[in-house]
């Protein structure tokens, strides 16, 4: 407020104490006459033409028409029988009605609102009505409105008029809109996950699921919220589940967990129930909101896996005691055919007249070799597949080669096989098992013998070749038979090219050098026939010798020997 205007009580009792003491004194001056009147008549036409002056901007309207002008908004003023009869200027600017009518124009409502707009001023209304319309203006577009609808009566209480407003609410119906639309959109969301989405209060009680929970349910969203949730978990399930929640809610901790939930059919499928607290700013759970997965076929899936697992573990059993039993078989066979031949000449010489008793002692000696060697084979064969570990000394391979071959070549003198060697004497002695070795090179020596019985003219020639490289051993054993088919073949257990073979040797074999840490494998000859390679470590103590010697060996001033 201006200072004039909170000065004008003050000013107005001045002047009006001024008019009076003025009265007062000049009155009984001029009498009571008619100067008298015209004394007071003026004094009254000033204070009137004063106060008019003051307070000109706090007349209040005093009929209709100013009032309806006046108020905030689109107003109007219909009569009892439903016929508008005052707007104020806003409306009548608003809805383009001429000057001196007061008909609105049907086309400038809303086809949708039409109906209910009309109806504002068409009807008794017994209280007051309030509603949302739109209303073409000026600009060509549909406003929001809000209208309020009071009607007058009279002292008897019988309706004389209504009056009403319409207040533009087009920010709020856009507010709204977006809002709505932006639920919507979230709901779609939801309802398009690949899970079920709950929610629940602060005490766990659930108040929304999405659509893909109500399908898999089979109920609607009243049947599933609430407390009574739990029938539909499996009833081996529930009592872990309530407790675990139950503690969940307590403590305020996101639970994660597996149960079994009730499908419409009657099935229950696996679930992953994942469930995450959202707090105040005070720490306090204020909601839960949780994610279900379905992962019955993953669960299923698994348990046909290791149903698969166990039974290949099975099957690998049975497979590993008919190799133990095959392995045995064939590495067996040689020695106790040694035992019978040597058994056969013991019975001889004894059966001779006279009997020849050293003779015999030496068949009897050479059977309890062969018999020791059968038991050596039968412990090293059940080691090897026990994965007990190699019963090892220091041995010379290429003393071990030439034994082997020895024996070999002289078992087949009458087939015509000659051995060419070619054996590095720098190999230092290897920490092997000698029996297994033995055994590796008998089985390969013997198989390059049998692959060389097709070649007719064609001599049958064995190179065995021994050399170091770095800190290992490699021997090849070449032969020029028939050659090899599929070299990676070879090694499986049961796979043989021959007609009476087990096709169990060249498996023991692999399985002999990777009890020793080193590598076998084979490859096709060039020309003819067969290579195969095994390849041993050096122990670290000779690895170390021969590299300090070679070291040693290089430096300026030494010599070898000094």
């Amino acid at each position: 407020m201006s200072n004039f205007e909170s000065a004008k009580p003050l000013i107005s009792s001045v002047v009006l104490f001024v008019a009076l003491w003025l009265s007062v004194q000049v009155f009984p001056s001029v009498g009571s006459g008619i100067l008298g009147f015209t004394f007071l008549a003026i004094i009254s036409g000033i204070l009137g033409a004063f106060f008019r002056y003051i307070y000109r901007g706090r007349r209040l309207p005093d009929n209709e028409a100013d009032i309806v002008e006046n108020i905030p908004g689109m107003a109007w003023i219909s009569e009892s029988s439903g016929r508008i009869s005052r707007m104020n200027s806003r409306m009548r600017d608003f809805l383009q009605v001429p000057a001196g009518t007061a008909v609105v124009s049907a086309s400038s409502i809303h086809p949708e609102d039409r109906h209910k707009t009309l109806d504002l001023w068409g009807s008794h209304h017994w209280s007051q009505k309030f509603g949302t319309h739109r209303l073409l203006g000026p600009d060509g577009h549909y406003h929001w409105f809000r209208s309020a609808v009071h009607p007058i009566r009279d002292e008897n209480g019988a309706i004389i008029s209504l009056w009403g407003t319409f207040i533009e609410i087009g920010d709020l119906k856009t507010a709204e809109q977006a809002l709505r639309s932006s639920e919507e959109n979230l709901r779609s969301i939801l309802d398009s996950i690949p899970g079920q989405i709950v929610t629940a209060d602060a005490n766990g009680v659930n108040d929304y699921s999405n659509r893909i929970t109500e399908l898999f349910y089979g109920h609607s969203f009243h049947e599933i919220n609430g407390t009574g949730f739990t029938r539909f978990i499996h009833p081996d399930d529930v009592d872990e589940f309530v407790a675990d929640a139950l503690h969940r809610i307590a403590t305020g901790t996101a639970m994660d967990r597996k149960c079994r939930q009730l499908r419409h059919d009657g099935v229950y499928r696996w679930f992953r129930m994942r469930v995450q607290p959202a707090f105040d700013g005070n720490g306090k759970v204020v909601r839960w909101y949780g994610l279900h997965t379905d992962i019955d076929d993953e669960v299923r899936a698994l348990e046909t896996l290791q149903h698969a697992q166990d039974k290949l573990a099975q099957a690998s059993q049975v497979a590993i005691l008919a190799e133990l039993a095959a392995s045995i078989a064939h590495e067996v066979n040689q020695p106790l055919a040694a035992v019978v031949t040597n058994s056969e000449a013991c019975q001889l010489w004894l059966s001779a007249d006279p009997p020849n008793v050293d003779r015999a002692r030496t068949s009897a000696d050479r059977i309890v070799r062969d018999a020791k060697g059968a038991a050596d084979i039968v412990s090293r064969i059940r080691d090897l597949f026990g994965k007990k570990p190699p019963h090892k000394e220091r041995a010379d391979i290429n003393d071990l080669i030439q034994e082997v071959a020895h024996l070999v070549t002289k078992k087949s003198a009458n087939r015509g096989v000659s051995v060419n060697f070619d054996l590095d004497s720098s190999i230092p002695l290897l920490d092997i098992d000698r029996i297994q070795i033995q055994q590796l090179l008998f089985n390969i020596l013997g198989n390059g013998i049998e692959a060389m019985q097709s070649n007719r003219a064609e001599p049958m020639t064995l190179d065995i070749s021994s050399h170091r490289s770095g800190d290992t051993a490699i021997v090849r054993i070449s032969d020029n038979g028939s050659g090899l088919a599929d070299p990676r073949m070879i090694f499986e257990p049961f796979f043989t090219t021959k007609s009476d073979g087990m096709g169990m040797g060249l498996s023991i074999c692999r399985t002999i050098i990777d009890a020793h840490s080193g590598r076998l494998w084979a490859e096709a000859r060039p020309s003819r026939g067969a290579v195969f390679v095994v390849k041993l470590p050096l122990d670290d103590a000779a690895s170390s010798l021969i590299s300090a010697c070679e070291d040693a060996a290089h430096e300026p001033g030494v010599q070898a020997g000094s």
